[in-house]
């Protein structure tokens, strides 16, 4: 019992977080708010220039697509203007409408493709504020000095804590003692 009260005043004598510690937690907590606005900016500009790259493979893509659908017109116009090595090509495509309507599905077909493709190119850097916030708590906590209450209510565990391995070595001792004995 008088360790327990040794260890009582002890601990209440220095029960004082070191200034050292609480000034790296503080450092740690300003330096996760750098770290948080650095990543904010930098997802903001990121987004911006895959943006700006998606608009123009869009446009890329587009326009390959178009040069394809007027390729199947100037053939047409070339046809009509009595083009004779292309008239029978011409003709087995006006006999088959069918492939004109194919063709046009797959220009919208491929414009389609293109903008799903150019979406999926364009998945957002993931947000990090929820885990830096939630380390930024915790180092603010240990910037902090702990209160008497709760430095009080520590220590109250910890003499417990210690009489009640004292009280159970004690019991300990007694049944070894009597198995000993018998």
């Amino acid at each position: 019992m008088r360790i327990v009260l040794m260890l009582a005043a002890l601990a209440l004598s220095g029960c004082s977080t070191p200034k050292p510690a609480m000034e790296q937690a503080n450092h740690g907590v300003g330096m996760i708010a750098q770290l948080e606005s650095s990543l904010t900016e930098f997802r903001r500009v990121e987004r911006n220039s895959m943006k700006a790259r998606a608009d123009s493979l869009l446009a890329q893509r587009k326009a390959i697509a178009f040069v394809d659908r007027e390729k199947q017109r100037d053939l047409q116009a070339r046809v009509a203007a009595g083009d004779k090595l292309s008239v029978t090509l011409i003709d087995n495509l006006v006999a088959n409408t069918e492939g004109l309507a194919l063709s046009q599905a797959e220009y919208s077909d491929s414009n389609a493709r293109n903008e799903a493709a150019v979406a999926a190119l364009l998945a957002p850097i993931p947000d990090t504020r929820s885990g830096t916030s939630t380390a930024q708590a915790r180092l603010a906590e240990m910037g902090e000095e702990l209160g008497w209450d709760i430095r009080r209510s520590e220590l109250q565990a910890f003499i417990k804590a210690v009489k009640d391995s004292v009280e159970d070595g004690k019991k300990k001792i007694e049944e070894a003692e009597k198995k000993a004995n018998d």
